[in-house]
């Protein structure tokens, strides 16, 4: 018996899906934030803020903020699927800073805050502990 045996370039084991997790997560985030960038830019009427809010820059600076780090958050799940080692490290360092910057946030509502900062955190785990478990093709 002849059997070819056909082995690819790309494999996943069974805990890479946290790094699909990871990446998921940030294409989400990311579209999410690009789009409430082009909100704060094109219409920032349609943005409410509460009397108490603390607004550090004004609503077309945010804007900015808001589309530049979606365009990011969405290049860094591409390269982590890709198994690139800088969007490993570039997605753990904007999950720590998001994580800690949500912990401002925990007091304004506590459900939804906590809800984001253990996702960070799973994002985290899932880059450092097995960003190298996908191997590019």
């Amino acid at each position: 018996m002849n059997e070819e045996v056909h082995v690819t370039s790309s494999y996943r084991t069974e805990t890479s899906g946290w790094v699909i997790f990871a990446a998921t997560m940030f294409a989400i985030v990311g579209v999410f934030n690009f789009i409430q960038g082009i909100v704060f830019l094109v219409e920032d009427t349609w943005v409410v803020l509460v009397p108490d809010s603390i607004l550090v820059f004004d609503l077309t600076t945010w804007g900015w903020i808001l589309l530049i780090l979606g365009v990011v958050e969405m290049v860094v799940a591409w390269g982590v699927l890709s198994a690139q080692t800088w969007a490993q490290i570039v997605g753990i360092i904007i999950a720590t800073v998001g994580a800690v910057l949500n912990l401002l946030s925990v007091s304004i509502y506590p459900i939804w805050g906590l809800i984001i900062l253990v996702l960070q955190i799973l994002v985290i785990y899932a880059l450092a502990v097995h960003g190298d478990e996908v191997v590019p093709e």
